[in-house]
């Protein structure tokens, strides 16, 4: 199960692009739908789609998945801060959810990524919900439920 989890981060990492471009085309979807149904669960999916998207976006900034000395990590992370051979501090950590990576010193985490998941996330599940409310409340209208 851990190798699993393991190649469906590693996937996300690299693929994130594809959710993002993915709730870009379920909006233009929406936006040209006929129907509130059709435009509730396309807007769903776009959230679901962005959530996915900024997790990627976030697991790529982190030291996640770099497996070499601990010397190399922070320049492989991030080239453009840190030079080979640069060693975090002994207090660095990361976590994956709320994702965050401090084993070169600083946040390697953009300060956006946390909030724009959980909001993303709830929106999905507030949406879902009122458009599974709907759909019962026009069945029974339509008396395909009693």
């Amino acid at each position: 199960m851990n190798f699993v989890l393991l190649v469906v981060l590693l996937l996300l990492m690299l693929a994130w692009p594809v959710s993002a471009v993915a709730g870009l085309v379920l909006v233009v979807l929406a936006l040209r739908a006929r129907g509130r149904r059709r435009v509730g669960w396309s807007l769903s999916g776009a959230a679901l789609c962005a959530a996915v998207a900024a997790y990627g976006y976030g697991l790529k900034s982190t030291t996640f998945g770099v497996w070499t000395d601990p010397d190399d990590r922070c320049g492989l992370a991030r080239p453009d801060l840190y030079a080979y051979g640069h060693r975090g501090p002994e207090g660095g950590s990361l976590s994956l959810w709320p994702l965050h990576d401090t084993t070169c010193g600083p946040e390697l985490v953009p300060g956006f990524v946390n909030p724009l998941v959980a909001g993303s996330v709830a929106l999905f599940v507030a949406s879902v919900l009122v458009m599974v409310v709907l759909t019962i409340r026009a069945r029974r209208r339509s008396g395909a439920i009693a």
